[in-house]
């Protein structure tokens, strides 16, 4: 797998369930892949800040 469909995985977890197949193939590249390991995480974080902005009540 390449860094492109690995991203690409892991924003797509957020909206939807991977397959078994999908997810295994995510898991062994972020294994060796620091660079997508850290775009998981910083994608994480973001997805993290919006639901707590999302929660506040604004004016």
């Amino acid at each position: 797998m390449q860094c492109k469909q690995a991203t690409e995985l892991i924003s797509l977890a957020y909206e939807q369930s991977l397959s078994a197949q999908q997810q295994f193939r995510l898991k062994l590249h972020l294994v060796i892949c620091p660079y997508c390991r850290a775009f998981r995480r910083n994608n994480h974080k973001l997805h993290q800040l919006i639901k707590q902005y999302c929660r506040q009540d604004h004016p």
